[in-house]
């Protein structure tokens, strides 16, 4: 969904601005739409260091620590788009031999 409105809103050369990046689904959509279109899209994510409660959020907790993350939000938020820039680019790689 987030693609779509991206599609319908933007260029592909606007920056695509986020104030409540959580975990990191906008930056990801911007991503996969340049892979796919060759788009020249940039985002800016905005998220500040919320702790995470254990008890609330357990998975989110648990993969911080596993990680070696500090458990805030933003940790999520970064791992996200590493992994993510990751598989794409390992995905056009895979396209391109």
């Amino acid at each position: 969904m987030i693609k779509r409105v991206i599609e319908l809103g933007a260029d592909k050369n606007s920056i695509v601005l986020d104030f409540f990046a959580g975990s990191a689904t906008t930056g990801h959509a911007v991503m996969e739409l340049n892979a796919a279109d060759g788009g020249n899209r940039k985002f800016i994510l905005c998220q500040i260091d919320e702790p995470i409660d254990a008890a609330k959020k357990k998975d989110e907790y648990k993969f911080c620590i596993e990680n070696n993350l500090p458990p805030v939000i933003s940790s999520i938020t970064i791992e996200r788009l590493n992994r993510a820039g990751e598989a794409i680019k390992a995905e056009i790689e895979k396209h391109n031999a």
